[in-house]
């Protein structure tokens, strides 16, 4: 199958035809776009991508309007329909191979889909480089440039579905022996290459490349490397200020003569004429490619003007208008995120550090509890002996634990994990830094001692009263993948079952809840469970999810467990990312599940972020804060409890980082320096406890007779990076893998204010309020010193205005958002002495 060869006319890295498609099979390195204008079109393409499991020839049928994107390497070709051919007006883009790699090396992997959310859009910025490809002619490599560049950015934002493709055509093609050729001489063009010299380098016979390369491309080798160095030629020529011999000579010729040579042949026109006459010379290449020049001009720019007044009508706009006189109170505020908060595991809560971060947290925010894990960890020491038949208990270092948590005015949420080595049936089965053994018990029974040991323990020291207030999970996660739980789905419901018959046997007001349900797989645990312990009357008072947008691909090869708390696996772990309401869905499908079998427990989700990767790069940016907020305030109505993971970056599943901010999953970093998610949860817990109205981007609530009022701009992770393509994100920068978002234009009025307010302002964007920018204007350093550490705590808050109102009727708010924005207006009663 020919590899299509494309013209690009100019120097420039985008040719834009008309009606030029091939009758045959072909297929090209780069991608094309078809824009049907009049008429219809039909195309066969050939899909055989990694998610279908036969090659597919896909009969495509586009008519007037429609758009189409044929991937690379991804054979195609025009159905011939004479009745109908004549009448057709459709224009094709072509990219150059060599502006798409150095723009995203990984382009040619990738796969885009064109949906129908913005498509419009999508057309817009077509429109526009059309334009000026129709009509620049010395600016011309400018203006395409960024507007090319802007283009390649909406796809990859929007419509790319897949970075890692895999199937067989394009593996194929890829270790093609004249595809290796191609890219040889597109990498090298402008040095002294020679047919014979790349066949050696390749281990190849000349002449059998030679007539290979004529077959795969339809030229000859030197045609297609003198069409590469006058391509560049044409392009410096034109848009430079460099002299014709400098610009051949670094264009791989290799003197002047045979340079002027292959030019007149090819232009019959000497590289001057060919300057001097460029505007007339591309007005009459245009006149003859496309056919009514005039007409095609007129319809993109009516397309333009068009698309910019509905744009402009469908502008982010937030416009409301309240009377609290007769608004009646929609609902009480149920502040589920103030419920619970991670620590980590037990041993870490010993840290000094931490616990400094945690009383700080504690007196801005006040969480009801503190979730902790691997309570029975051998680095607590709490399993002494040598034998099962020879064990006793040390609480020492658990009771210092329990007691800081306490003294703090938090309650302990304990997660009965992991499993002791003198217990474990199995002590090679360890994961994280810690080295925790996740295996089932060697015997039941001595794992039944521990718990009992430990329950009456606590109950003895602290009084029922208080560890009745506690939750008690068993274990941490549901099996999946053999992570967190070395046994199978059966053992553990059993071992479940077991635990909580134990604890409720010490007191039926003990409260005792399962591990959490992952989702780490479509083939979802919960209801297999709760059929389980119905069946079973095994005890449940509160039922766990994690909550993470980001997912875990298929694995191919196994990992080791025992390694898996290094860096470089994380690193090789290539996650994927849910849509944005992915948290809302499985919270409202879970609670529906829970009413059918255990109507009155509770639904915790245990532990919660846009992703559980300790390096995740967007938990330092400034999105974290409206992600918490625009989940939180969503999740209140199906959630008894949310978990924010973690409450710092001090955590012992992974070494420290030494850099200040290198993608934890903490509201603060490791030198106790506060990111843009911690101060959103403090606007949170400002919000009153009545709700007024609630909204898309916005929250009224009241408390008494003051008012809050929260507005936010959330722009989500965008489609690329949803799939994978981390080449658009690096330590520096961070904000290329969001979508695209306009600013928020928001207009309230309140009706129904009379008298004094206070009021207070909070605006918290990249510019106030998120530590992370405020380091990269510091030029990002990788260290901190400490006066460097106060500075960034100080410069992180939120900027804050204070005004003082005389209201008498109404108030008016107005202004803009930029996206991962957010406004907190807080109006407090004014009473006279």
């Amino acid at each position: 199958m020919i590899c299509e060869t494309v013209n690009f006319s100019y120097g420039l890295p985008l040719n834009i035809s008309c009606n030029s498609l091939s009758s045959d099979f072909v297929f090209n390195r780069s991608f094309k776009i078809i824009w049907v204008l009049k008429g219809e079109l039909n195309l066969k393409v050939k899909n055989n991508f990694a998610e279908q499991k036969t090659e597919q020839k896909n009969e495509i049928n586009l008519n007037k309007g429609d758009l189409y994107l044929i991937n690379s390497y991804t054979p195609f070709q025009l159905i011939n329909n004479a009745s109908i051919q004549a009448e057709n007006r459709f224009l094709v883009f072509d990219f150059k191979n060599q502006f798409l790699k150095e723009h995203d090396e990984n382009f040619s992997a990738k796969i885009y889909q064109l949906n129908n959310g913005n498509l419009d859009q999508l057309k817009y910025l077509l429109a526009r480089l059309s334009f000026n490809y129709l009509n620049e002619d010395y600016q011309l490599a400018e203006e395409i440039e960024v507007n090319l560049n802007q283009l390649l950015n909406f796809l990859n934002n929007y419509f790319c579905i897949n970075n890692q493709r895999q199937d067989d055509f394009y593996q194929q093609q890829r270790e093609d022996i004249i595809i290796k050729v191609i890219d040889k001489l597109e990498a090298d063009y402008m040095n002294n290459l020679r047919l014979k010299d790349i066949a050696e380098e390749l281990h190849y016979n000349s002449s059998y490349i030679s007539e290979k390369f004529k077959k795969k491309t339809a030229i000859n080798f030197k045609s297609y490397l003198d069409r590469l160095r006058l391509e560049k030629i044409v392009y410096e020529l034109l848009y430079s200020n460099k002299n014709i011999n400098q610009i051949a000579l670094e264009s791989g010729f290799k003197n002047i003569k045979s340079f002027y040579r292959v030019f007149n042949d090819h232009f019959n026109l000497s590289p001057v004429e060919l300057k001097d006459n460029y505007p007339q010379l591309k007005d009459q290449h245009l006149q003859e490619e496309f056919a009514e020049l005039n007409q095609i001009n007129e319809f993109l720019n009516d397309f333009t003007i068009s698309y910019l007044q509905q744009n402009k009508r469908k502008s982010n706009l937030l416009k409301k208008e309240i009377d609290l006189t007769r608004n009646k109170r929609a609902a009480e505020l149920n502040p589920v995120w103030q419920k619970l908060i991670n620590a980590g595991t037990a041993q870490s809560i010993l840290d000094s550090n931490l616990r400094q971060q945690i009383k700080e947290l504690q007196q801005e925010i006040n969480f009801e509890y503190l979730r902790f894990e691997g309570i029975f960890n051998d680095d607590l020491e709490v399993c002494k002996g040598d034998s099962l038949d020879n064990i006793h208990y040390n609480w020492k270092l658990v009771d210092n634990i329990m007691d800081f948590v306490l003294e703090n005015d938090l309650k302990p949420f304990i997660t009965l994990s992991f499993m002791p080595e003198l217990l474990a049936s199995d002590k090679d089965k360890t994961i994280f830094y810690y080295q925790a053994n996740f295996s089932p018990p060697k015997k039941i029974e001595a794992w039944l001692d521990l718990i009992n040991a430990f329950i009456v323990h606590l109950i003895n020291r602290y009084g029922i009263e208080e560890v009745k207030s506690w939750y008690f999970q068993v274990w941490t996660e549901f099996p999946a993948r053999g992570f967190h739980w070395a046994g199978t789905e059966t053992e553990y419901f059993e071992f479940y079952t077991k635990t909580a018959e134990k604890i409720k046997g010490i007191s039926q007001s003990l409260k005792v809840g399962p591990a959490s349900e992952t989702f780490f797989e479509e083939n979802f645990l919960s209801q297999k469970f709760m059929e389980y312990a119905e069946q079973n009357d095994t005890a449940v008072d509160f039922y766990n999810i994690n909550l993470y947008h980001n997912s875990v691909p298929m694995i191919e090869e196994e990992l080791d467990l025992s390694q898996f708390y290094k860096e470089s696996t994380l690193e090789n772990i290539k996650f994927k990312f849910k849509e944005k309401d992915y948290s809302i869905k499985i919270a409202k499908r879970i609670r529906k599940l829970l009413a059918r079998y255990f109507p009155e427990a509770e639904l915790i989700a245990t532990r919660w972020n846009v992703s559980w990767n300790a390096k995740e790069l967007v938990h330092d940016t400034a999105f974290m804060a409206d992600f918490i907020i625009d989940n939180a305030l969503k999740l209140q109505q199906s959630l008894d409890g949310l978990g924010y993971l973690n409450l710092s970056d001090l955590i012992s599943e992974w070494p420290i980082n030494e850099a200040p901010f290198f993608g934890g999953r903490g509201l603060m970093n490791t030198e106790g320096i506060k990111k843009s998610g911690y101060y959103a949860y403090i606007i949170l817990t400002e919000l009153g406890d009545e709700i007024i109205e609630q909204g898309d981007n916005y929250i009224i609530t009241a408390r008494g007779n003051d008012l809050q009022i929260l507005i936010y701009n959330y722009a989500y992770l965008s489609r690329s990076y949803q799939n994978a393509d981390y080449s658009i994100i690096d330590k520096y920068n961070r904000y290329q893998v969001f979508e695209n978002k306009e600013k928020l234009d928001f207009s309230l009025k309140l009706t129904g204010l009379e008298g004094s307010y206070k009021l207070s302002q909070y605006k918290l964007n990249r510019d106030s309020g998120s530590a992370f920018d405020q380091w990269l204007k510091m030029g990002g350093p990788s260290d901190l010193n400490n006066h460097e550490i106060k500075y960034l705590k100080n410069k992180s808050f939120p900027d804050l205005r204070i005004e003082y109102l005389n209201l008498t009727g109404e108030y008016k708010l107005r202004g803009e958002i930029e996206s991962h924005g957010i406004e907190f207006y807080l109006l407090r009663k004014q009473f006279q002495l």
